[in-house]
């Protein structure tokens, strides 16, 4: 049940909280910010409890529970884990995760790109994903600017001996030196390997070049190369107009096949596949944050696309060559969990969490209200208020249960559009530097307009509930313990007596728990 939804449980705070997400105020688009705030402290702690915390070997990583190798881990995950970890304001976290990456996959130049379960680097798990580099590279610039601003605890790595400057400078470094990017600026897919032959542009990360650009200390001017080529390729993309790139391609725009290439090369590398919908994303980040007029014009061709082929509701993976079709309907792919089971199979087409999360972001940095709306309102429709995004059930429409789910990558890109829609994706140095007044967001059906509730004596029948200046007043007519719970089941705050006065909220949906000697009361609050 989304208990978001129902609005006789949905109470306006009118006293000073806190988020579990990292909350910088910014100017950003916004769009049902407390709803998807709320999901994101769930799918962080979601993450920790399925991809981290049952692992021995590889300790603090990411780790793919249903992948070929089930319990494996890539350094993608170390990129994507540290990104969430911090916007979800978890340094115990973050750091955990950089310490383990560290010890097992960084080889000195840059991290190894798969681990097996049992903690070793396989032959084949060797080189580079630039990717992963350039993800991991930002969060440690992000992270110590919390440092900077008080908002983290300085850290030194004790393997590494570096603090996350000193890390993030040398990550910088041997992007280039490496060879991850051309000396022209090509972004390459890994450590002297493509770039002129072959590019994945599901990497390119522009606005986090021009982040870079002002970090780095030894030539930030040669990040312009890599913002200004990246765009170059994007624009010779043979699905530019709509606003699409294919998984892999050449620098001037011309097929590659899939000989030879990488982890995703389905559909002879001519579709709008899984690497490459994240372009979206990262395109809508440099709009958003840089006010690049580039990836503006980009991301408006893939609204006016997906807005032609019916909007959030036809959020899914296209052909590119035949005028952005979708993936033929009986294109299914064994995985994973390493068995051959038929329940095991997933096809191609995926309306789901993912490509919502992804094509959201187009609307997000160059829609209008109707599209942010639409596409919150679509992906709330993947969203039940667990610590997963996804459908617990398979529908008529989606084969995305917890089964058919890979429940990592989707789950990934799922929090980087909804982190974004809520706003809390933000230029982290600029939103230090330069102070701006919180902007309100959009609201769907899936914020609830608060009501008021009349104070009434309601004795053992409920829970009576009064703002009070500092904090909320829930009271009973006998004594009682109370318990106060947040969606993942924690505690946070209990007490005895008639009357609890509760002072440190957070926003959210909290559980209100209240029993007596002949008693038991329960009522929701959603804090706004």
């Amino acid at each position: 049940m989304k208990i978001f939804k129902y609005s006789a449980f949905c109470i306006a705070a009118a006293f000073s909280y806190s988020l579990a997400v990292l909350d910088l105020p910014n100017d950003q688009p916004k769009v049902d910010e407390i709803y998807w705030k709320a999901a994101l402290d769930s799918t962080w702690q979601g993450l920790i409890r399925r991809n981290i915390d049952p692992f021995s070997a590889g300790a603090g990583l990411i780790h793919r529970p249903k992948s070929e190798k089930p319990g494996d881990a890539v350094s993608e995950g170390v990129g994507y884990g540290m990104l969430v970890a911090l916007y979800a304001n978890d340094q115990e976290r973050f750091n955990k995760m950089w310490e383990k990456a560290s010890e097992t996959m960084w080889q000195g130049s840059y991290h190894d790109w798969h681990m097996n379960p049992d903690g070793t680097i396989p032959m084949d798990g060797h080189g580079a994903a630039t990717d992963a580099e350039e993800d991991i590279a930002l969060a440690l610039i992000f992270a110590d600017k919390l440092v900077s601003a008080g908002k983290w605890t300085a850290y030194t790595s004790p393997f590494l001996q570096k603090t996350y400057a000193e890390q993030a400078q040398k990550l910088l470094d041997k992007m280039w030196e490496s060879k991850q990017i051309r000396s022209e600026g090509v972004v390459a897919p890994g450590a002297d390997w493509g770039g002129y032959e072959f590019v994945n542009p599901g990497y390119f990360s522009p606005a986090w070049y021009k982040v870079f650009e002002k970090f780095d200390k030894n030539d930030g001017s040669r990040w312009t190369k890599a913002v200004d080529k990246s765009y170059e390729i994007i624009s010779k993309s043979p699905g530019y107009s709509m606003g699409m790139v294919p998984d892999w391609m050449t620098p001037e725009g011309g097929w590659v096949g899939s000989a030879g290439l990488g982890y995703n090369a389905y559909f002879e590398s001519r579709a709008f596949y899984k690497d490459a919908i994240r372009i979206l994303w990262r395109c809508a980040i440099d709009a958003i944050w840089f006010d690049e007029s580039r990836a503006k014009d980009f991301l408006k061709n893939a609204l006016k696309f997906i807005n032609g082929k019916g909007g959030a509701p036809a959020a899914n993976f296209y052909q590119i060559e035949q005028a952005g079709e979708l993936l033929p309907a009986e294109d299914k792919w064994m995985e994973f969990n390493g068995e051959k089971n038929e329940s095991t199979w997933r096809y191609r087409r995926e309306h789901s969490h993912l490509t919502i999360g992804m094509w959201a972001t187009a609307a997000m940095a160059v829609g209008e209200k109707t599209d942010r709306i639409a596409f919150s309102e679509e992906m709330g429709k993947f969203y039940e208020g667990g610590d997963y995004f996804g459908l617990a059930k398979d529908t008529s429409a989606a084969l995305e249960d917890t089964l058919h789910n890979e429940m990592y990558f989707d789950q990934f890109l799922a929090w980087f559009g909804t982190s974004l829609m809520s706003g809390t994706f933000v230029n982290v140095i600029d939103a230090i530097d330069n102070p701006k007044t919180a902007t309100v967001g959009d609201s769907s059906s899936l914020t609830p307009k608060p009501v008021s509730i009349p104070k009434v004596r309601i004795a053992k029948k409920g829970i009576e509930l009064e703002y009070l200046g500092n904090g909320m007043m829930f009271s009973v007519s006998d004594v009682a313990t109370w318990r106060i719970f947040d969606m993942n089941g924690h505690e946070v705050a209990t007490a005895k007596g008639k009357n609890f006065l509760w002072k440190e909220s957070r926003k959210g949906v909290y559980i209100v728990k209240a029993s007596g000697a002949d008693f038991r009361l329960t009522r929701k609050v959603f804090l706004r």
